[in-house]
């Protein structure tokens, strides 16, 4: 293994402009994921990018007009930093969790198992259990001073959301700053997601990607096309030009089955996403585009035998053919596996400095601290797993599976840098019950499980854990203090949680609030519908998952160029590549033909394009979500999801 780099000097400490600036925009930001939540989706969260382009352009105004007011490039990052973290965190986790903690008591008497199995069950202090207290909330149509006059009844919940979430992503934060050496240094990731945002912020936001020719021409044709497909949404006789989806879904072209079960898949392009992908190894775009039609074929052959599927088949709580849940399991072990025995060396000189409690080399949180701070925020997750029947010995491998997951996303996007990760009702609910048994389960647990764990089983685009790494990476790479971004980072996490659950309650108040998904239901009804012990088949599903991704690395070491990549394998058992598949293809004949026939220096154009595209494409989403939020209209998005008419 190559010695780690010498990190670079330390400047002096960034002021606390930049921390209070990058609070401030915390706000905004969180707003914008609370209500226009679809934005979430990617690696590059809309509002995170948005605040970006902001920042670089009132810098860039402060150059001109007030050169010593203007931010340094390490003050960007720490606001950056800052923002991107809160971002992540009020997305997804705020989004779901938020979602129910009115819900049981105020449509109990839509559904019995609200007040037969839930209102029993929740914790007090997460879940409101009296329907009074919800009524005006569900109703919507107040203003904010009105919710500000509620909001001492939300508070203490919201108080305890925060303490929960705020202490599983610190754990993960600590997770980050065990292995950053590793990661930032030592295995030399690439780092894919933040070239875009490190280009922008390089020399105090003057760099070379504002000179060049190519990124401003493809911004000027990207920004003119996504401005005319805007005004085309809201006044249909104007021109547009289709850059989105092409063929909603192929199943409108093959009506007939088994051709039907192949699920949802649309022919799209949606240039951001192939702007991101530029920047993913070839081997990773083939890979992934690969085991997503090896999971389409899977669907209809699997027809063709009377064994019906879709976008979702293969399991959600029990195994179910064709078992694409656990198999995704077992990749995300084989992949974990593979990355520790990577980082063997390393985690034996970690371990080394927790027992004699050395201070860490660069500056930043001592391993011993670090891993304290990760037992004290297990701690806190142990006591709200208390509120369920789960066995005490369950507790550790349960929360140690999110972890789990949660480095190999890290890593994952850390090393290729894909524009999404889904995992869709994906999560430690699933080892748990297929390791364990839904017979072994009460019905307390589920709800337990099922309610304030929704979070971490749910889905997985906006994970946090990634995004602190890649705060601390930028960091890094500009020389600022990592004790300090540490500290900050743990700020933001708070910071998010609360103010992005401020933003939603306050939705609630003005839309009126919804009776949620059936996700809780379905994991109360799963464990009731399928009384069984652990599950051979599925223990042996998750065996296979690992076996191919050993088997893909073995291969990758023994033969040079080979071209699957085990990654593809776990990103495509699982829904999400879904979306964009097709714009994986173009970013791969894209990226091929430039290297082959134009070299590096074709490659370093292709890159400026690239930027342009997301630069532009960012901007054209900052107008018109901002004028959905101010106006209440709904406007045309990049990204995949529609805002919802009338929704605004």
């Amino acid at each position: 293994m190559p010695a780690p780099d010498s990190p670079p000097p330390l400047p002096p400490r960034s002021g606390m402009r930049a921390v209070v600036w990058g609070l401030l925009l915390c706000l905004p930001v969180c707003y914008w994921n609370m209500w226009q939540n679809t934005g979430t989706l990617y690696s590059l969260i809309f509002s995170t990018m948005g605040a970006l382009i902001v920042l670089v352009a009132a810098n860039g105004l402060l150059h001109k007009i007030a050169p010593r007011a203007a931010f340094t490039t390490g003050e960007m990052i720490v606001i950056f930093g800052i923002v991107s973290v809160a971002s992540a965190i009020a997305g997804e986790w705020v989004f779901l969790n938020m979602t129910y903690v009115h819900v049981f008591a105020g449509f109990a008497d839509r559904e019995p198992l609200y007040s037969q199995h839930f209102l029993p069950n929740v914790p007090e202090v997460l879940y409101f259990k009296d329907a009074g207290d919800v009524k005006d909330y569900i109703a919507g149509g107040n203003g904010f001073w009105y919710f500000l006059s509620r909001f001492d009844l939300w508070a203490p919940k919201i108080a305890m959301w925060t303490l929960l979430y705020g202490a599983i992503t610190i754990a993960l934060l600590s997770v980050n700053m065990l292995m950053r050496d590793a990661w930032l240094r030592r295995e030399r990731l690439s780092f894919p997601i933040i070239q875009l945002p490190v280009a922008m912020m390089e020399n105090d936001g003057r760099g070379p990607i504002w000179r060049s020719r190519a990124m401003w021409i493809a911004f000027g044709v990207m920004f003119t096309i996504d401005i005319l497909n805007g005004l085309n949404y809201l006044y249909p006789n104007l021109p547009a030009i289709p850059v989105k989806e092409l063929v909603h879904d192929l199943r409108e072209v093959f009506t007939e089955q088994p051709w039907r079960s192949m699920g949802f898949t649309p022919i799209s392009i949606y240039p951001f996403i192939i702007a991101i992908a530029l920047f993913m190894p070839n081997d990773l775009l083939f890979s992934v585009v690969f085991f997503f039609i090896v999971r389409k074929i899977i669907l209809i052959v699997l027809a063709t035998y009377g064994i019906p599927g879709d976008s979702f088949s293969g399991g959600f709580l029990t195994p179910a053919p064709p078992y694409f849940t656990e198999q995704t399991w077992g990749a995300i072990i084989g992949l974990f596996t593979t990355a520790v025995w990577i980082s063997r060396n390393y985690l034996k000189d970690v371990w080394a400095d927790i027992r004699s409690g050395a201070p860490a080399k660069d500056g930043g949180a001592s391993h011993r601290f670090s891993a304290i701070l990760f037992l004290l925020s297990f701690g806190v997750v142990a006591g709200f797993l208390s509120f369920t029947d789960l066995p005490w010995w369950l507790f550790a491998p349960y929360f140690f599976a999110f972890v789990m997951f949660s480095f190999v996303v890290t890593r994952m996007r850390a090393q290729l840098g894909p524009p999404t990760h889904e995992f869709a009702f994906f999560g430690p609910n699933q080892l748990l019950m297929n390791f364990y048994g839904t017979r072994n389960i009460s019905p307390n647990t589920a709800v337990i499980l099922g309610t304030p764990f929704l979070g971490i089983n749910r889905l997985s685009r906006s994970h946090v854990m990634p995004v602190q790494l890649e705060a601390m990476k930028m960091a890094d790479l500009n020389g600022v203090s990592q004790r300090r971004m540490y500290r900050l980072l743990a700020l933001a996490l708070i910071v998010g949680i609360f103010v992005g659950s401020f933003w939603y309650v306050q939705m609630g108040y003005v839309r009126g609030a919804t009776p949620g998904w059936a996700d809780p239901k379905s994991v109360l009804e799963g464990v009731q519908a399928k009384s069984q012990g652990p599950s051979v088949i599925g223990m042996s599903m998750v065996f296979v998952g690992f076996t191919v991704v050993t088997v893909l690395d073995v291969v990758r070491f023994r033969i040079p160029g080979f071209p699957l990549h085990p990654v593809g394998y776990a990103l495509s058992m699982n829904f999400g590549v879904d979306y964009y598949w097709t714009g994986l293809i173009v970013a791969l004949a894209v990226k091929t033909a430039v290297q082959r026939y134009y070299g590096l220096r074709g490659y370093k154009q292709l890159r400026n394009v690239a930027f342009g595209v997301l630069i532009a494409e960012y901007s054209a989403e900052l107008i018109w979500a901002t004028m959905a939020l101010t106006t209440h209209q709904s406007t045309y998005t990049i990204g995949f999801n529609e805002r919802g008419i009338g929704a605004q």
